[in-house]
């Protein structure tokens, strides 16, 4: 599956909007979202192979937009990213990893290449598109 489409979900504007201008800068298609049901009607219905969600949001947390779309859609299996400034833990890590199968779990303030890096683990070719030294 090639990556074109990521949503970002995160309370944080200012977050949403740097992280887009990174990814936009690759040439993907960014979708935002700013709540956690805002971010569950998105991945519903726009289906991103990317999902990089807030661990904390209002409405829902974005462990329980992963519960639900992977109720409501149980074949639809993107790679799940949980950003996260409050729950920094190897505990809290696990437990995502485990639970929710969250495929990369990622603390805030989080630096753009670190990101690129994680992403290019689960989407390889990204890493061509990369420049050199990231």
């Amino acid at each position: 599956m090639a990556l074109t489409r990521v949503l970002i979900a995160d309370d944080s504007r200012v977050f949403r909007t740097l992280i887009g201008e990174v990814l936009r800068e690759h040439g993907l298609e960014v979708i935002q979202a700013a709540d956690g049901r805002e971010a569950l009607d998105t991945v519903l219905s726009q289906r991103p192979q990317l999902v990089i969600l807030d661990a904390l949001m209002p409405l829902l947390s974005g462990f329980d937009v992963i519960s639900k779309f992977r109720e409501a859609a149980p074949d639809y299996r993107p790679v799940v990213f949980i950003v996260t400034a409050v729950y920094k833990s190897r505990r809290w890590e696990s437990e995502a990893r485990r639970q929710y199968r969250v495929d990369e779990y990622l603390e805030k303030p989080l630096e753009p290449e670190d990101l690129m890096r994680a992403i290019g683990r689960h989407f390889p070719e990204f890493l061509g598109l990369l420049p050199s030294g990231s």
